[in-house]
């Protein structure tokens, strides 16, 4: 069963010791939590809401001008003809829209060529970016104050995890699967989105639908349903690597309902150059350190095959081996190593 974390003294009191063991609890023992009493406005949240399904319900035409493949940076749409890198998404069926943090064209990483910085790509539309971006910011701020209940629960100094996030690739995803008369239950031939863990610190998960579902400690498959005024938080690599372990970075994944269903999952992140590293002493072997650019890089080239040719090109240019498409999936998967030995693809 997936627990319910009440953050009503969050705001306060981030390293209040009741939240802080219940939500270390949670983390420790499943990977995933509900939080209520989170503090975002409902109203806010509609707004948000209905600014992304208003751009999903244009033409295709309209929303192909915003291509998150012809930005200038990693922003902007991604279309139902996108096609991301798991062994079980058989039966992709959504399409999304990312923004990340706001900075300017003058920024100084975005004109050295990183992806997770500079301008975000906005559809020409009323509004919103208005409504988008100011969900951004308030949960980019709940993120903040969880980061310090987390720093509380792992026993590390105040500001130790947030003063990596000056400048965060942190990312916002928009995410809509249309109605469809396909609706089955077998992952292996209709998961809409196939099984991964999330490559940054944490998730902050709104869902309107059922689908979701997430790995109990037994490797067994747990539908993670939305319940009413919370949002889900699961953990991510980081987060395992930082706790030494203790966290545990679960294997999730969408099936198909028919139904049509909306998410924003905003993925808190350190800044690009941040090293991860185990910071508790109890530290389970084996657990690499990276940093945590590179693995978001590496591992979101899974989703988009915008970034599957670049690599592929600049391979090439290198005179390097360019892998045929399947094995480059073996390739991929077999380096993200935060999904070995946690579930199988098809169960």
């Amino acid at each position: 069963m997936i627990p319910v974390i009440d953050l009503s003294e969050v705001r306060r009191y981030p390293n209040d010791a009741t939240l802080v063991k219940s939500l270390d609890t949670a983390l420790t023992q499943t990977g995933f939590c509900y939080l209520k009493n989170h503090g975002i406005a409902p109203e806010m949240i509609a707004a948000a809401q209905a600014a992304a399904l208003h751009f999903f319900s244009l033409s295709e035409k309209f929303k192909s001008q915003y291509d998150i493949a012809k930005a200038p940076r990693h922003s902007g749409y991604v279309g139902f003809s996108e096609n991301g890198m798991y062994a079980d998404e058989a039966m992709r069926l959504y399409e999304a829209y990312d923004i990340g943090l706001e900075l300017p064209a003058q920024d100084k990483d975005f004109l050295e060529g990183n992806i997770f910085y500079g301008p975000n790509t906005w559809p020409d539309l009323l509004g919103f970016k208005r409504a988008v971006y100011s969900y951004y910011e308030a949960i980019s701020f709940l993120a903040k104050l969880l980061t310090h209940t987390i720093e509380a629960a792992l026993d590390l100094r105040f500001n130790t995890l947030t003063n990596m996030m000056r400048k965060p690739t942190a990312q916002l995803r928009l995410i809509h699967y249309p109605e469809n008369q396909v609706a089955c239950r077998e992952a292996h031939s209709h998961s809409m989105m196939g099984a991964h863990t999330d490559y940054e610190f944490f998730t902050l998960l709104y869902q309107t639908m059922p689908g979701l579902q997430t790995v109990n400690v037994k490797g067994e498959w747990l539908d993670a349903p939305p319940l009413p005024d919370t949002l889900v938080m699961n953990v991510g690599d980081m987060a395992e690597v930082i706790s030494g372990g203790r966290y545990r970075s679960n294997p999730h994944r969408v099936l198909n309902t028919g139904k049509e269903r909306f998410s924003m999952p905003f993925f808190a992140a350190f800044d690009y150059q941040s090293e991860i590293r185990p910071m508790v002493a109890t530290s389970r072997h084996g657990l690499p350190s990276l940093i945590a650019g590179e693995h978001l890089l590496q591992q979101v080239s899974q989703d988009f095959s915008y970034l599957r040719m670049n690599i592929q090109e600049k391979d090439t240019a290198q005179g390097l081996a360019v892998l045929p498409e399947a094995e480059l999936l073996q390739a991929k998967q077999m380096r993200n190593p935060f999904l070995k030995g946690k579930t199988t693809w098809i169960n």
